[in-house]
């Protein structure tokens, strides 16, 4: 299965540029961990969407929903997490990736809430898979 992260980074904070955690190294080594795995015929891809604003600021009423869709045309199920400016920026690195390990599980069970979902898509073993994996990204992070 394909994995993408989808960022949406609002620039509402004094600090600027979020550089806490390296998206797209985070994106390749979970892409390359779920390369050969197959969790059913109707989903080819996964999106996660890393969304960081600030929740008190301008832009929050465009993102006050959490957003789980499956686009049955093109096999891809796309599902969002939110992240306050607030109190995401003076998180360390480690506590950034566990935040953000929580946020990614919590939004592939919210599948399994979904009114119209997949049917060929085994997504609890995506959420195992991805647990596991998370975990390996930051033993091997906090190594280095």
């Amino acid at each position: 299965m394909d994995f993408e992260i989808k960022r949406i980074i609002t620039n509402e904070y004094s600090g600027g540029r979020y550089q806490t955690v390296d998206l797209n190294e985070l994106e390749d080594f979970v892409k390359s961990k779920l390369h050969q795995k197959d969790y059913g015929a109707s989903v080819i891809k996964f999106f996660w969407g890393f969304e960081l604003y600030r929740f008190d600021g301008g832009f929050a009423q465009f993102f006050s929903n959490d957003i789980t869709s499956w686009k049955h045309s093109l096999n891809w199920l796309v599902s969002n997490s939110h992240f306050d400016w607030n109190t995401f920026h003076k998180l360390s690195r480690l506590e950034a990736l566990l935040t953000m390990k929580a946020e990614m599980l919590n939004s592939v069970l919210r599948i399994g809430e979904m009114k119209r979902k997949p049917k060929s898509f085994d997504y609890k073993a995506l959420y195992v898979d991805l647990d596991v994996i998370i975990d390996e990204y930051i033993a091997c992070d906090t190594k280095s």
